[in-house]
């Protein structure tokens, strides 16, 4: 008995186990192998949602066919900026200067007390609400937490817990300060019931809240069980003055802990659910650390660095204010939802592909200040700590970690790990960058706003030079999926092909008249090639997969939207117009990773853009450059 003696439906089962690669030489077996892999509608979207970066959701209700027609429309409708009507919201609170967005979800903090920095209480909505209510009160979109306290910051695990932390600082009877962590169920507004302690004291400080405003930074981020912050406590109040900490959330314990020098350190990524980037200001690194204590029954350990990914070297006066980075969506332990945000989507983001994004804010000795963004894929990242990994010495005498001067958390450290480490993998910047990044240049305004990134693109605004005196700038979106890169640049070779007159192409063959609307049918529009079925370019299965054929860069417009369009596929050299005196880094910063760019036509007053899922939003601000209106630019999805 052979392979082909089997019933078609079982062999598109056993098929649907393999990868995109593994059906690729499937293919090559034989015409019965390939006609069956080409005809299952299962095996095409399974070979789609893998080269888009996607995993199929079970609990939305279309069927397969339906499925895969909405990921080709919609992944189309990104490669040409094709958005739905646009749609303005007005803010009917006083925003602060907290926010957060993901899994579908947009928070505000919102200002009461006139406290220029944190906020009062917290408001949080449903992108998916606000598009689809239109007559509804501004009020009546947006839900309202309060934690009777002043609120630092927040983080958020809405799909996988339905979970918000809250970092509060409250001032206790005896005129001190208490900084808190507020475990709270998203949905309801009230303790989570999953947390054993929804309330974990970090620090008490000897000084009235008042006295503190502004003084204290907090990154939160939660992925699984763990819960991790990096707390900046008003300066000389602690010793050291920062801590980087792991929790179980559930359980209320201190797993690991780390002593930070400020302000060293700002913030931090998860890149797996066990891997954190934290990128060292002083040192001009990225600090890979891998979580290694899971277990509740022990005492907290010291959270160590597992290796150390030098920047390029900089220039002289030159120095790093701030690093700010975020990869999203996030890494999760689980594949279920919680049941209030649950989601009817046919298909979601696969956090594996996902890029991390690093905004590095510098500045020099004359005054000068710049912001650069550095793109890189989180499984790269893994891939180098796993090729480095650290030997652990079987013995060691052990030294104490330090204690903070008034800490009160249960979580103090204790004796841990060793004074004899081993030593920590340290790659200079041309061991490891170059291949795997992409530096851009960023503005300021631009930068502030972290939540530009989902999957594999990356959202920014850039100022539109004939627009320049009216402020308006353009929407750009990068693309960092290898098959979108290599996709468009296919697509775009054949169609400057097609309009030099290298080869016909019968255009009645590809496309339905009736599909491309009346002007079309009457010989008037103007018509270029629509992109080859994935996997059939340039008439040979999976040529998409294949390497490009040297390097390039590949301008296009495209003649509906209008978008002006780049697929840059060579290295490039950071800052390469500037005189060296004004060079950043001491070195030339060469990078390589493939992307396309695009550029909307239309021009928009807007002070940033975030990016979530399958929606730009575009963020007008006031003078006080707090945001004052959103407008949301919903990528077109097919029926």
């Amino acid at each position: 008995m052979s392979l082909l003696d089997l019933s078609q439906e079982l062999l598109v089962h056993i098929l649907s186990y393999l990868d995109y690669r593994d059906l690729r030489v499937c293919r090559l077996l034989n015409k019965p192998i390939r006609g069956l892999i080409q005809n299952s509608i299962l095996l095409q979207y399974s070979m789609q949602l893998e080269l888009y970066g996607y995993d199929d959701n079970p609990s939305c209700p279309l069927v397969i066919a339906d499925k895969l027609r909405q990921l080709k429309h919609q992944e189309n409708a990104w490669s040409r900026l094709d958005f739905e009507k646009e749609k303005s919201i007005g803010i009917p609170f006083n925003p602060s200067s907290i926010y957060d967005l993901t899994d579908g979800v947009l928070l505000l903090g919102e200002s009461t007390s006139g406290i220029q920095t944190g906020a009062d209480a917290v408001r949080w909505t449903r992108l998916s609400r606000l598009l689809a209510k239109d007559n509804a009160p501004p009020s009546s979109l947006w839900d309202r937490i309060e934690v009777g306290a002043h609120i630092i910051d927040v983080g958020l695990a809405v799909d996988e817990h339905d979970l918000i932390v809250v970092a509060t600082d409250r001032e206790t009877d005896d005129g001190k300060t208490d900084f808190e962590l507020r475990l709270i169920q998203l949905s309801t507004g009230l303790n989570h019931p999953l947390a054993a302690k929804p309330s974990i004291a970090l620090a008490t400080i000897p000084a009235a809240p008042q006295t503190l405003a502004g003084q204290c930074s907090v990154c939160i981020e939660i992925i699984g069980n763990l819960l991790c912050f990096l707390f900046h406590y008003p300066a000389g109040s602690t010793n050291p003055p920062a801590m980087l900490e792991v929790y179980n959330w559930k359980t209320g314990q201190c797993l690991e802990i780390r002593g930070l020098e400020s302000p060293t350190y700002s913030t931090f990524s998860f890149l797996s659910p066990n891997v954190i980037a934290l990128p060292n200001c002083t040192e001009n690194t990225i600090e890979l650390c891998r979580i290694e204590s899971t277990s509740i029954d022990t005492p907290p350990k010291q959270l160590r660095t597992s290796c150390v990914l030098q920047l390029p070297e900089l220039g002289q006066g030159h120095s790093i204010a701030q690093v700010t980075c975020r990869s999203e969506p996030k890494m999760t332990k689980t594949t279920k939802s919680a049941a209030a945000f649950r989601s009817s989507e046919p298909f979601h983001l696969r956090p594996e592909d996902a890029v991390v994004i690093f905004n590095v804010m510098t500045h020099d000795s004359h005054g000068f200040h710049e912001c650069l963004t550095l793109i890189v894929h989180s499984a790269a990242l893994l891939e180098i700590l796993d090729a480095h990994p650290m030997v652990p010495f079987t013995t060691a005498p052990p030294s104490p970690l330090r204690q903070p001067q008034e800490r009160t958390s249960q979580c103090s450290p204790t004796p841990a790990e060793s004074s004899a480490m081993p030593p920590t993998p340290r790659l200079l910047w041309a061991e490891w960058g170059p291949k795997i990044c992409r530096w851009l240049e960023a503005s300021f305004g631009a930068s502030r706003w972290i939540t530009t990134t989902c999957g594999q693109r990356y959202v920014t605004v850039e100022e539109d030079p004939i627009d320049d005196d009216q402020m308006r700038s353009t929407i750009v979106v990068y693309d960092f999926n290898p098959h979108n890169v290599r996709r468009l640049a296919a697509q775009h070779r054949r169609r400057r092909r097609y309009h030099r007159g290298y080869r016909h192409v019968d255009l009645s063959e590809i496309i339905p008249l009736a599909a491309l609307g009346a002007d079309a049918a009457a010989g008037t529009a103007h018509i270029v090639p629509p992109p080859m079925p994935v996997g059939q370019e340039g008439g040979q299965p999976g040529a998409t997969l294949a390497r490009l054929d040297h390097n390039s860069l590949i301008p296009f417009t495209d003649p509906t939207t209008r978008v002006i369009g780049q697929i840059q596929c060579e290295t490039t050299e950071l800052m390469a117009g500037y005189a060296m005196q004004y060079h950043i880094f001491d070195e030339p910063v060469r990078t390589s990773l493939p992307f396309a760019q695009l550029s909307s036509y239309k021009t928009y007053a807007y002070g940033a853009v975030l990016l979530d899922r399958n929606m730009v939003i575009g963020v007008k601000l006031n003078d006080a450059d707090d945001i004052k209106e959103l407008v949301v630019h919903a990528i077109k999805r097919g029926v």
